[in-house]
């Protein structure tokens, strides 16, 4: 008859005899590690060898020891930091293959493309050959149906250009009218409501930063970057002959008042690493393009070295677009070209730095480029 136990006898758990020998390993290779490091001072190289000299081992007692006319070679320890250079935009290379013809164009702002506005325009090109349209504004409305993806995945499209304008684009075009297409960049008020991973913002109050021109956008932005090619080649392919840029700039800041931009750098972000990386990022991305394209300068300092406010650099500029767009005077002009003429490098100066004036052409206008805006 079995015995019955009046005590409940626990489990036994099951002991992990892995765990006895892991531990040892692991203490192996840790001390392994330990002397491989710890012993390389005392390591002395000659030409035949190289051997380990300890300093508690002497004579015939350690078969580390070194010969008497061997070399001890100390290996002390150093501190090493890294310093990230600022980047340096004058050893970057011409990228304009050659000359351009001149353009010498009437301006129209968006609200004046029209029909009748067109027409107009194009008849009064005596002494010019192009139109420049203003198919982006600061407002950041497109004023097309624009199918490319940032536009689409932000509600940035715009209305489609009505039939009669578009026939009377491809009635001027046919008569060998330059149609150039300018879109604002960097002042973007429609994509600013809509993302804020573009924009520019106040460090004190999180905010977008904006002044009395509008909302700003970050050039170090990828998805701008992005926007601008896919914005330059679908207005290529509506059959414009060259894009310009404008905008292309950081904003000029209140004292007192700091940024926060929209990636963290190794160096310091600031205008001119912001707005010349952004130049020379789009320009190479579009090496490849089938018109021409140009850019605005916005400071007379601009045209002469990199501007701190403003972040721009003409002499960077002329070597990587086709043309440099500058708001002057018919005065001031001869002055802005003899400024800017020594960094052209390739081709005509008075072809590719395109002076735009208001209601008064430079007085040798047959012979260089402008354009011409009408005010009243």
């Amino acid at each position: 008859m079995a015995r019955n136990s009046e005590f409940y006898k626990g489990r036994r758990k099951r002991r992990n005899r892995v765990l006895v020998p892991a531990a040892i390993a692991l203490a192996i290779i840790s001390l392994a590690v330990v002397l491989f490091y710890g012993i390389q001072k005392y390591a002395v190289i000659t030409k035949e060898r190289v051997s380990v000299r300890l300093p508690f081992l002497t004579g015939e007692e350690s078969l580390l020891a070194a010969r008497d006319d061997e070399t001890a070679l100390e290996l002390e320890t150093t501190n090493v930091s890294i310093i990230f250079q600022e980047p340096d935009y004058s050893s970057v290379q011409q990228q304009v293959d050659g000359d351009v013809p001149p353009v010498r164009a009437i301006f129209l702002a968006s609200n004046e493309i029209t029909r009748d506005k067109l027409v107009e325009s194009a008849g009064r090109l005596i002494k010019g050959n192009a139109l420049v349209l203003e198919m982006k504004p600061a407002s950041g409305a497109l004023i097309w149906d624009s199918k490319t993806s940032v536009a689409a995945s932000y509600g940035l499209a715009g209305n489609p250009l009505s039939d009669d304008v578009k026939a009377a684009l491809t009635a001027i075009k046919e008569q060998g009218v330059y149609l150039v297409a300018q879109i604002s960049v960097c002042r973007d008020d429609l994509f600013a409501s809509r993302s804020t991973i573009v924009t520019l913002r106040n460090k004190d109050t999180g905010g977008n930063y904006i002044d009395d021109g509008g909302a700003w956008l970050d050039a170090y932005s990828m998805e701008l970057r992005r926007y601008t090619v896919e914005l330059v080649r679908e207005l290529y392919s509506m059959g414009f002959d060259e894009v310009v840029l404008a905008n292309v700039m950081h904003p000029t800041l209140p004292e007192g008042v700091s940024l926060l931009y929209t990636r963290d750098m190794s160096t310091s972000p600031g205008p001119v690493n912001a707005v010349c990386g952004f130049a020379l990022a789009v320009a190479q991305e579009l090496s490849d393009r089938d018109g021409y394209l140009s850019i605005y300068l916005n400071s007379a300092p601009a045209l002469v070295r990199a501007d701190a406010n403003t972040g721009q650099d003409g002499r960077l500029f002329m070597k990587l677009f086709d043309r440099v767009y500058y708001n002057t005077d018919r005065y001031a002009y001869t002055y802005n070209l003899n400024d800017i003429a020594p960094y052209v490098t390739v081709g005509k100066a008075t072809n590719r730095f395109v002076p735009v004036v208001i209601n008064y052409l430079p007085d040798n206008s047959e012979t260089v480029s402008w354009v011409l805006i009408d005010r009243e």
